[in-house]
């Protein structure tokens, strides 16, 4: 369900009140995005997207309950019509590769962020990830 605005609804999930916050305070300043839910972890994400219903859920590799590998492939047979990003301070190929078969639309490494958010959001939603 896209907000009334045009702007993408985001659930983030991180097990890491700071990092939340960051990603959570970015996603706001950047403009096309709506911040419905949050979560901190990855059983609690399942919650969340059931809740609220995303277009987007970002969440984070290492959390506990569920990782975000095990949420993903969870979050994707229940809602396959959310997109899902997974990010992590890990990175290489072959994870990007692991996630990506686990059901994630893409991958993100925390180093890179917020370029590669970006780019991996334009992928995604090309109509409404342009901010005004």
């Amino acid at each position: 369900m896209e907000s009334r605005d045009g702007r993408i609804r985001v659930l983030v999930a991180d097990d890491s009140p700071t990092a939340l916050r960051s990603v959570c305070r970015y996603l706001k300043f950047e403009g096309a995005f709506q911040i419905v839910g949050t979560a901190r972890d990855g059983q609690h994400a399942l919650h969340q997207a059931q809740r609220f219903r995303p277009d987007l859920i970002l969440i984070d590799l290492s959390m506990p309950l569920k990782n975000g590998l095990e949420a993903t492939m969870e979050l994707r047979k229940a809602y396959p019509e959310i997109r899902v990003l997974i990010y992590s301070q890990l990175s290489g190929l072959a994870l990007r590769e692991e996630c990506l078969r686990w059901g994630a639309h893409g991958f993100v490494e925390k180093s890179q962020m917020p370029e590669t958010l970006m780019e991996e959001v334009h992928r995604l939603f090309p109509d409404k990830s342009q901010k005004d």
